[in-house]
């Protein structure tokens, strides 16, 4: 079913209200631009969505709103990568545009809000202990830990700002992150150490969309987001594709 069909089932009143939480969580599976999760959890900071209609339509409005943002941002992305193919003979988007494409972000109005609050809640389950990573490796890694870790603990600390200097310094860490849980993937017995970096990767990610939201001018620059240049030591880091390419 389509992201508007369940869409119109979660406003049916004629529905049972599990059916209507059940159409919602549909939608999501449709549009996630945090990945499912991600985007349930900050759904249901709009109240109880199994017992509270209202809470239900004030989280489908916030999905609508993002899922709007993000279609408006995907034409003016199709218009500005056929000027710059044609004028500018650039066939390859930009690592800021990458991340702004495909990475992990809430596009729309609340997108600060959203952002901020996943970062917290990635944060909290990284405080225990480093997780096992062959001898060769664990000092770089300890440090590739460190340096991601106290990005993530000023931006959180700073109520959702990071400075340039931490985000150069995480566009520089990115293409390490990315190899790292890549590599980690296809080992089961390093599932701890893929969970951790990946979570690092993540919450890197999100911050990095974060301030391009804020310094950008705000959700408002939604459309011109993906016009964003080539960041100072972004390298060639490639996102993962955490947005489903059907209608979101």
């Amino acid at each position: 079913m389509s992201f508007s069909a369940d869409a119109r089932r979660v406003r049916d009143p004629g529905l049972p209200l599990a059916w209507r939480h059940t159409a919602l969580r549909c939608a999501v599976t449709c549009y996630r631009p945090m990945g499912y999760r991600a985007t349930w959890a900050f759904l249901e900071t709009a109240g109880d969505l199994r017992r509270d209609q209202d809470a239900l339509l004030r989280a489908l409005e916030r999905l609508e709103l993002s899922s709007a943002a993000w279609l408006a941002e995907e034409a003016a992305f199709a218009v500005l990568r056929r000027e710059e193919k044609r004028g500018r003979h650039r066939r390859s988007p930009t690592a800021a545009q990458w991340l702004r494409h495909r990475g992990y972000r809430w596009p729309g109005p609340e997108g600060h809000a959203a952002m901020l609050g996943e970062v917290g809640r990635l944060w909290a389950p990284h405080a225990g202990p480093f997780p096992s990573v062959p001898a060769a490796e664990k000092a770089d890694l300890v440090e590739l830990d460190a340096t991601v870790a106290g990005c993530v603990s000023s931006y959180l600390g700073a109520g959702g700002a990071l400075d340039a200097g931490r985000a150069a310094l995480l566009w520089r860490v990115l293409p390490r992150l990315r190899g790292t849980t890549a590599r980690w993937g296809l080992e089961p017995q390093r599932a701890a150490a893929y969970a951790c970096f990946r979570r690092l990767g993540w919450m890197a990610e999100l911050m990095l969309n974060d301030r391009w939201l804020q310094t950008a001018g705000g959700a408002g620059a939604a459309t011109t987001c993906v016009g964003a240049g080539r960041v100072s030591g972004a390298g060639p880091y490639r996102p993962s594709a955490s947005m489903p390419r059907e209608r979101r």
